[in-house]
């Protein structure tokens, strides 16, 4: 399916309203369970009025897709560039699963959608490399110096995603564990190591 990805829009209220009775619907229900009639009547506006600022359900799916990548990207401060690049990927880490912590619901979407057939591999990639242009810029940084495997970076990306993914999962259904310092750092050790190659009990490049 080719996919139109969505242009930045002024944010309407009743369009606030329709994407965010969607991100409850979905985050509860599953994207299956989310019918537009469902997810209109909770906004609280008529299925014509939906159907005029999205013109589909995918539309409205991708969409939201796009807001949630958009409000965590802006969520997160740069990295010092001085800083080596297995730290300004931490920095990176921790601001996005601390974000991801506070908004479970965007994390439950996220992870549903992941996986789903009406976001297109080359659609999810553009907005992941338009929302978080810091996570390409020090993939192919990091490529370049050798720090990184010199897989494909459309490769190194869904492993980034998946990887943080799986574990902001774990952290929401066991609140414990993401508060725990050991668990936060070994999670973020197994990411560096699936995309540096590096051992992960490896504690000379520390």
């Amino acid at each position: 399916m080719n996919q139109a990805i969505p242009q930045p829009q002024t944010m309407t209220d009743k369009r606030r309203q329709i994407l965010d009775a969607a991100l409850a619907l979905c985050a509860e229900d599953g994207l299956q369970g989310a019918a537009t009639a469902r997810i209109a009547k909770a906004a609280g506006v008529a299925n014509g009025t939906l159907f005029h600022h999205f013109p589909s359900k995918e539309a409205l799916i991708l969409q939201l897709y796009q807001d949630v990548k958009t409000r965590m990207g802006a969520a997160i401060c740069e990295a010092d560039p001085e800083l080596a690049l297995r730290e300004q990927i931490h920095h990176y880490w921790q601001q996005a699963m601390s974000w991801m912590l506070a908004h479970p619901n965007e994390l439950k979407f996220v992870l549903g959608f992941f996986h789903s057939p009406l976001l297109a591999r080359p659609a999810r990639s553009q907005i992941l490399n338009d929302t978080l242009r810091f996570l390409p810029a020090l993939l192919v940084k990091g490529q370049a110096s050798g720090e990184l495997m010199q897989a494909p970076a459309p490769l190194l990306l869904e492993v980034c995603q998946g990887q943080f993914l799986a574990c902001a999962s774990l952290f929401v259904d066991q609140p414990e564990l993401g508060q725990d310092s050991h668990w936060q750092a070994s999670a973020f050790a197994l990411f560096w190591s699936a995309i540096s190659g590096a051992n992960p009990y490896d504690n000379s490049d520390r």
